[in-house]
């Protein structure tokens, strides 16, 4: 065996280790980032364009609720038929593209979420 010098410097504390995070916090992070995100995209309202430019955009409610047409013809200040189900088609298609976003970020949160706090992992060392 062999001691320690005490007059021997030790060496310096990483000053990086105080501020990293380990790799199993990392990963929860990230999950909940997903879940957050994924949770805001389903819930926040879609709006697309309005065919007249100063009257702002035409709300046509969430991915969780589809698509609200009364909102959409108050939006559009128009009862116009064609001019309704062209805007009805449109909302559609753009609340399909915010769940194709959506429905995979909030799944990974809640999967990855479940993996973290649920299953147990071995420790590996």
């Amino acid at each position: 065996m062999t001691a320690e010098d005490p007059r021997e410097p030790r060496p310096a504390a990483d000053p990086l280790a105080q501020i990293t995070l380990t790799p199993r916090r990392f990963a929860a992070v990230l999950a909940v980032a997903a879940l957050l995100l994924g949770l805001t995209l389903l819930l926040v309202p879609v709006h697309v364009a309005n065919p007249d430019p100063g009257a702002g955009s035409v709300n046509c409610g969430n991915v969780v609720g589809g698509v609200e047409t009364r909102w959409v013809t108050d939006d559009l200040r128009s009862t116009d038929r064609s001019t309704v189900v062209a805007y009805v088609g449109i909302c559609e298609e753009a609340i399909s593209d915010r769940a194709a976003t959506g429905f995979p970020l909030l799944a990974a949160g809640v999967v990855g979420g479940l993996a973290l706090t649920v299953v147990r992992w071995r420790v590996r060392g």
